[in-house]
This record gives C-alpha cells, structure tokens and sequence, in this order.
C-alpha cells in the first residue's frame, strides 16, 4: 500500500498553511482521499507531486485557474501562457527599475541637503542649462515635476529679489521647443555659490534667502539665483520646504 500522508505532516513538509491546502483542494487543484470513519484528508505520491507542481507555477506567477488548468492545455498554448507571463514580468521589472531610480534620486536629495548644510557657500557651476515657465494647469510640466521634484525651479535676480518666477527646468535641446516668452532663465555663466534655503510652511512662507544672499554680498557681486526643489520636512517641530539654491557671481 502506497505511504499517505496528513495534512499537518504536508504543511510542514511544504511549508505550506493548511488553509491553503484546503482552499487548493476547494478549487479543484487538489483531490486528496478522505477517510470514510473521520473525514481525515489523506495525502498521496501523486498528491505531493501535484502540490510541488502547483507551488513552481505560482512561483512563477500564474493564477491558480491558470495552474488548473494546465492539463488541458496544448504544447503551443503553454509557450504562449508563459510568454503571456514573462511579458508580464518583463513590464513589472521596468516598472521596479523606475521607482528605484526616482528613490535614489530622493536619497540624493537627502544627502545634497545634509551636505549643504554642513558646507554652504562652496563654489560650483549650475547643473540646470534652462528654465521654462511652470503653471500646474500644464499636464506635461506637471507629469515631469511628478517624475522628479527637483526639475521645480524658482528663478529670482539678485537685484529684483521679490520679483519671484517658478517653472522647470529644461536642457538646452528642449528649451528649443519652448516659446521664447516661456523662457525664464538661460544659462550664460558658470560660475555660483550654493548653500541650503529653507521657506517655512506657514502664513507668509518666510525663508532665509535674504539671511544667505546679504552674507554672500559682503565679498561677491551677485546676479540670477535659481533654487531647485529638495524635499519637504521637518525641523524642530516645523515644516519646510528644502531647495538647493545656487547664486551667480558676477566677476
């Protein structure tokens, strides 16, 4: 007589909740014996072939009516099931390659801000070439800030610092595509100071642009300042916005 097994010894034996063994069972996948006195399910060879089966195929991503269903399927209809699959697959792993990315750009974020913090006023080129008007009713501009924060610029001039502009900033190839009314800032040096601006998130915005650009000014003749977005956090109990803010010195 064949060795059967009980259902505790094959959920140990899978690692597999007996819960789920039973709900395999109710679907049709499973068809073990039960005994006529107790009702004991009773687990044979086959059986444990039939659940080593279903585990490699759910492993590899296919639905348990899928999985049922295999039998039934023809040599060509199981390559297109797992091409079906692996596509599947494939569109998932780009999706996880891209939100990684737009997570270490967010750790970036992070480290640009500790790193400003602790070495303001170094001296350093821009790493934007144009920025381009921004209005959150445009769809495209706000898909790109979604894509990446830091895109969000604000642009200001070192003699006209009220005069605030915001948009996103572009490469040179794109601003090519861009009305020239819509064209905030364009690169013409590469020469600036970058130091960490915070605006706090409350009535008025308060930030400590001005605290930066009078020190700045004790030493430099300032021109355009562009602050691009970081992240919004908290400290000692507030909340601020963070930008890395460069301010062009004028030789």
């Amino acid at each position: 007589m064949d060795h059967l097994f009980q259902i505790g010894e094959i959920s140990q034996f899978f690692d597999v909740p007996a819960s789920t063994l039973r709900y395999w069972e109710e679907k049709g996948i499973l068809h073990p014996e039960k005994q006529s006195e107790n009702h004991y399910r009773e687990y044979s060879i086959e059986d444990l072939m039939t659940i080593s089966d279903v585990i490699f195929y759910k492993n590899l991503g296919l639905q348990l009516k899928e999985i049922r269903d295999m039998d039934r399927l023809t040599p060509v209809q199981h390559g297109q099931l797992f091409a079906e699959k692996l596509s599947e697959l494939e569109q998932q792993q780009k999706l996880l390659t891209h939100r990684m990315e737009k997570l270490r750009r967010h750790i970036q974020a992070v480290k640009i801000l500790e790193e400003l913090k602790n070495d303001p006023y170094q001296e350093s080129g821009i790493d934007t070439d144009c920025i381009v008007s921004f209005d959150l009713i445009e769809r495209e501009k706000l898909c790109q800030y979604i894509e990446d924060p830091y895109l969000y610029s604000r642009v200001q001039h070192s003699q006209t610092l009220p005069k605030e502009q915001r948009g996103i900033t572009v490469s040179s190839d794109m601003a090519k595509s861009f009305p020239e009314t819509s064209i905030l800032w364009k690169k013409e040096t590469n020469r600036y100071l970058t130091f960490l601006m915070k605006e706090e998130i409350t009535a008025g915005f308060p930030n400590d642009l001005p605290c930066h650009l009078a020190h700045i000014q004790k030493t430099h003749r300032t021109g355009s300042i562009i602050s691009r977005f970081l992240l919004c956090a908290q400290e000692c109990g507030r909340t601020y916005d963070y930008y890395k803010t460069f301010v062009e010195i004028l030789s």
